[in-house]
Order: C-alpha cells, then sequence, then structure tokens
C-alpha cells in the first residue's frame, strides 16, 4: 500500500487513478493520495486491484515472460536462489526430465534430494513469468485488470447486480482489446515459435533416449 504502488507515469491510467475508479463506481468519492489512507475502502479497492494485476500475470504474456533465462549458482551456498517476482519458472524438460524443481525461491534436486547442487552444475536456464509493478505493465492489460477490479469490487462491497452486468460488458471489450494488443506484440506463429511459445512439437525419439532411465540414479 502507500507510495511504494503508487504509479506516476503521465499519460497512463496510475494506480491512484484505478482506485478512484474504482470507488466512483460504487458511488463513493475518488481519494486523492495512496499514502496513509485511512478510508476503509479505498484500502480494499487498491487490494482487489493488486490481487486481479497479479492473478492476471501469471498466465504470462509476451511482455513479462522470458525464454531461457540464465540463473547461476552461488559459489559459497552451492545453491540458486529465484528472485521473488518470479511467478512461474520452468526448466527444460528434455533436458532434465523435471530433475529440478522450483521451492520458494531456491532451486532444489529431486534427484539428490537437496538444494545444493553438484559442481558441475554452476548454471541452470528455465523460462521464467515475472510479475511485474503497475508502471512495467501495457496500459491495455492495466486497463483490463481495472475493469475486471471494479466488477468484483463493486460486488463485494454492495452485492450490486446491475453494477455487476454493466462492468462486465466493459471487462468484455478491454479484454478483447488487450488479446489483440497480445496477438500484435508477441508475434506467434506456430512454425518459427515466438515468446512463450515454442514451434509445435514433433515425434523426438532422440529427446526421449536423453533422458531414459535405466535404474536409480543412471542415464543414457
Amino acid at each position: 500500500m502507500g507510495l511504494a504502488n503508487q504509479s506516476r507515469t503521465h499519460n497512463r491510467t496510475t494506480l491512484l487513478e484505478a482506485v478512484g475508479i474504482l470507488l466512483e463506481n460504487i458511488g463513493e468519492q475518488p481519494v486523492d493520495s495512496l499514502e496513509n489512507e485511512q478510508i476503509q475502502d479505498a484500502r480494499v479497492a487498491e487490494r482487489t486491484l493488486l490481487e486481479f494485476h497479479k492473478e492476471g500475470q501469471t498466465s504470462g504474456w509476451s511482455w513479462n515472460a522470458e525464454e531461457a533465462y540464465p540463473f547461476t549458482r552461488d559459489a559459497t551456498t552451492k545453491e540458486i536462489s529465484v528472485p521473488a517476482n518470479v511467478l512461474r519458472w520452468t526448466i527444460d524438460p528434455y533436458q532434465w526430465a523435471g530433475r529440478f524443481q522450483l521451492r520458494g525461491q531456491r532451486v532444489y534436486d529431486r534427484d539428490n534430494r537437496t538444494y545444493q547442487l553438484t559442481d558441475d552444475i554452476t548454471e541452470l536456464t528455465a523460462d521464467v513469468v515475472w510479475m511485474l509493478p503497475w508502471d512495467d505493465c501495457p496500459e491495455a492489460y492495466n486497463r483490463w485488470v481495472v475493469i475486471r477490479s471494479a466488477r468484483v469490487f463493486s460486488d463485494r462491497i454492495l452485492s450490486s447486480d446491475s453494477i455487476f452486468k454493466y462492468t462486465e460488458l466493459d471487462e468484455r471489450a478491454a479484454r478483447a482489446e488487450l488479446q489483440q494488443m497480445e496477438l500484435q506484440q508477441g508475434q506467434y506463429n506456430y512454425l518459427t515459435g515466438g515468446p512463450n511459445l515454442r514451434p509445435f512439437p514433433t515425434y523426438s525419439p532422440g529427446a526421449g533416449l536423453v533422458t531414459r532411465r535405466l535404474g536409480a540414479g543412471h542415464r543414457i
């Protein structure tokens, strides 16, 4: 809450403006600041916005996802720590067959049942989805979050069926605009792949043999 979340980017919908939209949607006056906010409805509105702002990013978009992002092992602890703003962390299944998993903010080696990696592994790459702050997300995304949050916020506070139906129509339109922007920006293509989308999978026996187990602790 407060200034840490209060957007100051010009010519865009700020978080303060978003809170005001939610308050106006239930017939309340907008607030002048998010710092030391004493109005209960304003605090709930901000929490609702941040709730859906995070939820919407977990699926991954072209602007908050990266492929083969490197994570380096700490020389002292022999562990790999992952930043707290990573929402999803996926390692190459063909290379490691699920050996490494993210537990909390550390990478866990399931084969050796430890967080301390062997000396031959100094770096791992993974596909990641980042949790970005309000100002770093596209305006189309933030606009969709505002409308979605306004619909849920009004239903939670007033249980107003009429407001619920009205803002649901706006949410559909904002979602369509967001998806159109995503298609243009992502440049997705099943033949060549693209951000957060690999080429169309085909049968690859060689990849299967790489991770075929002969027994406990043995690989081809």
